[in-house]
C-alpha cells in the first residue's frame, strides 16, 4: 500500500465526502478541499475530483496544465469537454466502488514524469 495522500476536490460537496470516506475505509490516504490552491495541492501525486456538474472546474484547470506532473480523477462530470482531453479519468455515476479504488491505488503506485515535475 502507498503511502502517499489523495487530495479529493469536492465541487459537489456530498459526493466528495462520499468518496473521502469510500477511500478511508480502503486504506487510502486522503483529505477534502473544496477549492484546490497550490498549498492544497503541494505534492500529492493524485487528485481526485468530485463533480456532479455539467461544467467542471478543476478539470478545465488541469487541461490548461496548470496541474502539471499530477493524475487526474473526475467522478461523476458531466462536463462534454473532458471527453476531448486526454490523460484524465473519468468514472460515471452510479459510482462502483471497486473499478474506482482500483484505479486511485494503480495512479499512486505511477511514477511521474520528471519532465512534469520539474514544471510544477
Amino acid at each position: 500500500m502507498t503511502s502517499a495522500e489523495v487530495v479529493v476536490v469536492g465541487e459537489t460537496p456530498s459526493l466528495g465526502r462520499s468518496i473521502v470516506d469510500l477511500l478511508h475505509a480502503e486504506g487510502i490516504p486522503c483529505r477534502l478541499v473544496h477549492d484546490l490552491t497550490p498549498a492544497e495541492l503541494g505534492a500529492r501525486p493524485v487528485v481526485v475530483v468530485a463533480c456532479n456538474e455539467s461544467y467542471c472546474v478543476t478539470a478545465r484547470r488541469w487541461s490548461r496544465g496548470e496541474m502539471p506532473g499530477h493524475r487526474l480523477v473526475v467522478v461523476g462530470a458531466r462536463d462534454p469537454l473532458l471527453d476531448s482531453i486526454r490523460g484524465l479519468d473519468v468514472v460515471p455515476l452510479p459510482l462502483r466502488a471497486g473499478p474506482l479504488v482500483a484505479l486511485v491505488r494503480r495512479r499512486l503506485d505511477e511514477r511521474p514524469d520528471p519532465k512534469d515535475l520539474a514544471e510544477a
